[in-house]
């Protein structure tokens, strides 16, 4: 977009969206911008659903639980800043809604306060609201380059997606609370120990049919409670 572009789409909304993802193995199958991929993805059909501009994705996130397999983090200081200034410059160009939408687990410390460090930055009446897309499944136990973000992917660009090389985790996650597993996998270097291979679930139970109906279950989700934020 061009500048004349922007601010004739701030004419149409005040309502913004920025996806937020990471830089992070997921698995020999999948690409490294995976959760960035699906963020964005995501929050374009979302956009269309709720009349939002929707920002380029934070591409970069905090992903140091899965030291030593490859990762390009940012310490969630850093990423709480990133989001705060770039909030602060959109409320200052007049958007009034700030949706942020999570694709990464890891990233959640970092988001959970976004809205406090924001006050006093942006004036009064701008909203800021942080939603992670996997609460909109109906089933969103923990995963991580399984079943479900590998059928997202063949849903959204199949031809990133290399089924040939997919491998199930080498640990099942079924000995611990899912509880347990949440607070595990916080901890710098926990996913490999964890998962064995870096992989959580089975991607070769993945369709691009699967991930169709996933996308579906988001989006409305996402616009359901984005609705239900501005009433």
């Amino acid at each position: 977009m061009s500048d004349p572009e922007f601010w004739g789409a701030l004419k149409k909304t005040t309502r913004a969206i920025i996806p937020v993802g990471s830089l992070e193995q997921h698995g020999p199958h999948l690409p490294v911008s995976t959760d960035a991929l699906i963020a964005e993805h995501v929050s374009k059909l979302v956009a269309q659903k709720v009349g939002a501009l929707v920002l380029p994705a934070i591409a970069y996130g905090v992903s140091f639980e899965h030291d030593p397999m490859f990762h390009v983090s940012l310490r969630n200081s850093t990423l709480s800043a990133l989001i705060c200034d770039t909030c602060a410059a959109l409320a200052g160009h007049g958007t009034k809604e700030i949706i942020i939408i999570n694709g990464h687990h890891g990233n959640i410390g970092a988001l959970q306060y976004i809205a406090q460090d924001l006050v006093g930055r942006i004036p009064e009446g701008v909203s800021v609201h942080v939603l992670h897309y996997w609460h909109q499944m109906k089933n969103d136990e923990l995963g991580h380059a399984g079943e479900v973000e590998t059928s997202l992917v063949l849903a959204i660009a199949p031809e990133l997606v290399k089924m040939g090389k997919a491998k199930a985790g080498k640990i099942k996650p079924t000995t611990k609370s899912k509880a347990a597993y949440a607070s595990i996998a916080n901890s710098p270097g926990s996913f490999v120990k964890m998962t064995g291979n870096g992989v959580w679930g089975d991607p070769k139970k993945a369709s691009a049919e699967t991930g169709q109906h996933l996308l579906k279950e988001i989006v409305t989700g996402l616009a359901k409670t984005i609705s239900e934020l501005a009433d």
